[in-house]
């Protein structure tokens, strides 16, 4: 049994992806991305405070490298500062953190998932809200190992920290 069971559908999928005999050209689409999405993700990141994060924070260039990723893969990221109007929407949250017990020698971004609003202060749906929360934060973990990430589990809540990348993996039968 291969040891990543996820590796023949990663491979199958990128050589059905495109056909044609050229890549394409994915500039227009990255330039739009850079000035939309990307720019709302990285405006949204925070401190541990909830105040915006800082430019020279050494967690920043990791917080802004796994908020793209993020965001490229598809994700929502998710406005973690209590006063933000789009707060009650859910998505992927990113924590820089310094330091600390399970933190690594200099700190990482700890990831999460966060569901609605609608979900989390139902309490007659805590049930769903527990599962939605366990199973997303499981699927970020897979995401984030696939986007080439180390990451650990972090605390009891099911979050991950990202402490950096992962060095490149070796293909197989090289």
């Amino acid at each position: 049994m291969p040891d990543n069971p996820l590796s023949p559908l990663r491979v199958d999928h990128a050589a059905d992806a495109y056909l044609g005999d050229e890549p394409p050209d994915l500039s227009p689409m990255r330039a739009l991305a850079e000035r939309a999405e990307l720019a709302d993700a990285m405006s949204g990141l925070t401190d541990s405070y909830g105040g915006p994060l800082a430019a020279d924070d050494p967690l920043a260039p990791l917080a802004r490298d796994v908020a793209r990723a993020l965001v490229e893969a598809g994700f929502t990221l998710h406005h973690c500062a209590r006063h933000h109007r789009l707060y009650r929407l859910g998505g992927v949250c990113l924590l820089p953190v310094t330091s600390g017990p399970g933190c690594g020698d200099s700190g990482g971004v700890v990831v999460s998932w966060t569901t609605h609003d609608l979900l989390s202060l139902d309490w007659d749906r805590w049930t769903e809200y527990h599962g939605a929360h366990e199973v997303m934060n499981g699927a970020l973990a897979q995401v984030l190992d696939a986007l080439g990430y180390q990451i650990q589990p972090f605390g009891c809540g099911g979050a991950w920290i990202v402490t950096g990348r992962c060095a490149p993996r070796a293909e197989a039968g090289r």
